[in-house]
């Protein structure tokens, strides 16, 4: 997203839905000096099987970074991570495999993540609905224009004809057809599946900031017992609109200060 500049670059993990998109608007906020790379989920925009584990994931990305870092700056000695929403959990997990690793982690900064709790997936129909409202950006109320799309089908729908009536209501840019969300929601329905089989373990000690949505629920988001050294902030929006306009340049300060505070490996 932004491969230039002379700062240690931060690393941003992807939400359920397997992009780093969400990503652009910060890395653009943060200047040409900090560079800002994003993970993308297997099978996104790939031909990759996506993965259900979220261990498996950590351990993949860990990897990846690591090799990446060697071959980009030299340099295998100290991280920074990001992660919004189900990537918070993945960057935790990074986070602690890191430093068991003996590598530093300078800055996990977590950006409005509710903690996984084992449970069995809802209905189908469930998770359609809460796949296309991340698609449209909704957290904190339901598009009535999808609630008619969605109306009359039953608790286990056939995905692929739900897309199809998706496509014809034209509630989605024409770019984004059927296809496309078939290919996309196997990623956040294999993503959702990770989350919800998750029991977290263990802490990570070092600095860690939590950046929480002004109108998001507070309920799931407690990371104190796990991260001792927590700090929290709250700025306007909801869980996806942190993402746009002024609750973004908040957001991006926020995230600025912490680089800048955080510059010293910690090991």
């Amino acid at each position: 997203m932004q491969p230039t500049g002379s700062k240690p670059a931060l690393y941003c993990v992807h939400a359920v839905s397997g992009s780093a998109y969400a990503y652009n608007g910060l890395a653009r906020q943060l200047g040409d000096d900090q560079p800002v790379y994003g993970f993308e989920a297997p099978g996104f925009d790939n031909g990759r099987t996506p993965v259900a584990s979220i261990p498996e994931l950590a351990a993949e990305y860990t990897e990846i970074l690591r090799e990446f870092s060697r071959a980009e700056y030299g340099t295998d000695d100290e991280y920074r991570l990001l992660g919004w929403s189900l990537g918070g959990t993945v960057s935790f997990e990074m986070a602690k495999l890191l430093t068991t690793q003996g590598v530093g982690v300078s800055s996990l900064i977590l950006v409005d993540s509710g903690l996984p709790e084992v449970i069995d997936l809802p209905p189908e129909l469930d998770i359609l609905h809460r796949y296309l409202c991340d698609i449209m950006g909704r957290s904190d109320d339901s598009p009535p224009e999808l609630d008619a799309v969605l109306r009359g089908q039953p608790a286990d729908p056939e995905p692929t004809a739900v897309f199809e009536l998706v496509e014809g209501s034209e509630i989605l840019p024409p770019e984004i057809d059927a296809e496309l969300l078939a290919d996309q929601y196997a990623v956040f329905r294999a993503l959702l599946r990770a989350f919800y089989s998750l029991q977290l373990t263990g802490q990570f000690d070092g600095p860690a900031t939590h950046v929480l949505a002004q109108s998001s629920s507070r309920v799931d988001k407690n990371w104190t017992p796990l991260l001792p050294r927590l700090t929290e902030h709250t700025v306007p929006g909801t869980h996806h609109t942190v993402w746009t306009g002024d609750n973004l340049a908040q957001l991006s300060g926020i995230v600025s200060q912490v680089l800048r505070s955080q510059e010293a490996p910690c090991r």
